[in-house]
């Protein structure tokens, strides 16, 4: 989910990067989360429709990342997300199965925010770890 904030009040969330290259349809940014219970685990951004929706970075049909290379998360249109493995597509302003093998089941969505250019996570139970 994505939420936008133009006030000058500061985001209250973990940085996760710039929205520098993240283009309409482009390449993801690949950072890691930390859960509660202390797994690690990867995470991305996309821009569609300008705005930056993030997700965890695992198929729904079987626990593998989506990306056939780095931050390479798009289908050749630009308008749905494709896992490289099995063909699973999905919807990315809402992470929503839309066919494939994802048996509707979608992406996990994680909350962010966008300030001054700058990416930060604001969802419960996870923490930034790291950006790729």
């Amino acid at each position: 989910m994505s939420e936008s904030k133009t006030s000058e009040s500061k985001i209250q969330g973990q940085l996760i990067g710039s929205v520098n290259g993240l283009e309409e349809g482009g390449k993801g940014l690949r950072f890691d989360v930390q859960n509660v219970e202390g797994e690690t685990v990867p995470a991305f951004v996309v821009n569609f429709d300008y705005q930056y929706f993030a997700y965890l970075n695992k198929c729904g049909h079987i626990a593998v990342q989506l990306d056939y290379m780095p931050g390479e998360f798009f289908g050749d249109d630009g308008q749905t997300l494709i896992c490289a493995t099995h063909g699973a597509e999905y919807a990315p302003d809402t992470g929503a199965c839309l066919g494939g093998p994802c048996y509707g089941v979608g992406l996990e969505p994680l909350t962010i925010a966008e300030q001054d250019g700058q990416l930060f996570l604001m969802h419960q139970g996870y923490s930034v770890v790291a950006s790729n």
